[in-house]
């Protein structure tokens, strides 16, 4: 998981050139944008494409924190309907606030299937990137099931 902000040492602690801190991965966007492009465009082809409202925490609370997600896997659907709170009602919040998380996931495997299928759970393992982008309330994941 890397987190995509400008400037590197306010997001991850400093750790000695060359060596791989362990709290924190750290991504400019620069390069976020290269590697989002390689992956995102087409991802989706011929697949179903989810969209979930949730709130973390109860509907309405001042303390929620809302989001809407895009996927392709309704394998992440029903873990979103177990971790999360799922209703349309999430979107009449979004609209009077303005203030939600956008999320994107893909298992990055479009379809019809180009090679062959080696494993039949849907994932992209060699290409697989998640990000948080805090300054954008952004959440990229691709290539996980």
């Amino acid at each position: 998981t890397f987190i995509c902000t400008k400037d590197k040492y306010k997001t991850v602690p400093h750790v000695h050139e060359g060596v791989q801190g362990t709290l924190g991965r750290w991504i400019s966007p620069e390069d976020m944008e290269k590697h989002s492009q390689d992956r995102f465009p087409g991802c989706m082809a011929g697949r179903m494409m989810y969209v979930i409202p949730y709130s973390m925490g109860p509907i309405g609370s001042p303390l929620s924190k809302y989001g809407v997600q895009l996927t392709d896997s309704n394998y992440v659907v029903l873990c979103m309907r177990i971790m999360t709170r799922v209703s349309p009602k999430v979107f009449e919040i979004i609209k009077k606030s303005g203030k939600f998380v956008r999320c994107v996931h893909s298992v990055g495997l479009p379809r019809p299937h180009k090679d062959k299928v080696v494993n039949h759970w849907p994932c992209n393992p060699e290409k697989t990137l998640i990000a948080h982008i805090p300054d954008q309330r952004l959440i990229l994941s691709f290539g996980s099931g």
